[in-house]
């Protein structure tokens, strides 16, 4: 859902319908959650109103969504009241499931990862109908009529499956370099981009063959203790985020102790991309 940047207390007081009951969910690691008891599970418009009111006291923002969502963060907790008949439309129908429908992947009201699973249900649900009615017709007496047409297959794979092949995909490529020799065939006639705009185009090759080898071992290395980031990717590709170019990095002691990776969809504006950065900058100054 759409972010407007952190705001007012006139804003937030506007937002808040006072006579509507709003769902609360709590960030848990990566997922948002409802409070297990049920007296905490709804809040009152004048009781979000009253948490709201008093966020400044714990240092936490308050964001502004379409659709009357408010998220309340802090460095350590963040928590989001969702007016109830927004939830009902366009959060997911599953049991158990909090997340949103808004990014279209799913259907009949649920989220894509959901949808994906009833699926892959119904698939494996026809495929046990279809091998029954096969064993039904193979003791058929020849007197029981014409044979019928069997009924279209149901497509033998998910959405699902999709992306995790593409994930297995991803890495046998990444992983097909024979060591150096293989970083050689592919860099060799490469220009060195360091040498880029100085009057000099240097290929890999042109350092010679100790120092060439040399860079080949090294960019070997790199490859082989990359982290296996293909499902990350193509869950990116298949939820339409482009990776920001420069990722959060903090530093301590001069070197990297924490860096965040950020994707976004094309609707988000760069000012709300921007107060995304600062807030996640500020979190990384506070939590370490």
């Amino acid at each position: 859902m759409t972010q407007t940047t952190v705001a007012s207390a006139a804003e937030i007081r506007a937002a808040i319908d006072f006579e509507s009951e709003y769902v609360v969910h709590a960030r848990d690691g990566g997922t948002w959650t409802r409070p297990e008891a049920a007296e905490h599970r709804t809040l009152h418009g004048i009781d979000v109103w009253h948490t709201v009111r008093r966020s400044r006291h714990y240092c936490a923002d308050v964001h502004l969504f379409e659709h009357g969502v408010l998220t309340l963060a802090s460095a350590t907790a963040a928590l989001r009241f969702i007016p109830e008949a927004t939830y009902q439309e366009y959060f997911c129908s599953s049991e158990d499931c909090e997340d949103s429908t808004a990014d279209g992947e799913g259907e009949d009201g649920l989220c894509g990862n959901c949808a994906d699973r009833a699926y892959a249900a119904e698939c494996a649900g026809q495929d046990e109908e279809t091998a029954e009615d096969a064993g039904h017709a193979a003791v058929s007496p020849p007197s029981a009529g014409p044979a019928q047409l069997p009924a279209p297959a149901a497509a033998p794979y998910s959405p699902a499956d999709v992306r995790r092949a593409a994930a297995d995909v991803h890495r046998t490529l990444l992983s097909a370099l024979d060591g150096p020799s293989g970083v050689s065939t592919v860099l060799r006639d490469r220009p060195i981009p360091s040498a880029a705009g100085t009057g000099t185009v240097r290929t890999w090759r042109s350092l010679g063959e100790e120092e060439s080898a040399a860079a080949y071992g090294a960019v070997h290395r790199l490859i082989t203790d990359a982290p296996d980031l293909a499902e990350g990717a193509v869950r990116m590709a298949a939820d339409r985020l482009v990776p920001d170019a420069e990722p959060l990095t903090r530093w301590q002691d001069d070197e990297a102790a924490v860096r965040v990776h950020l994707s976004f969809a094309d609707h988000v504006t760069a000012d709300q991309r921007a107060a995304i950065h600062g807030a996640l900058r500020v979190a990384l100054r506070t939590a370490l």
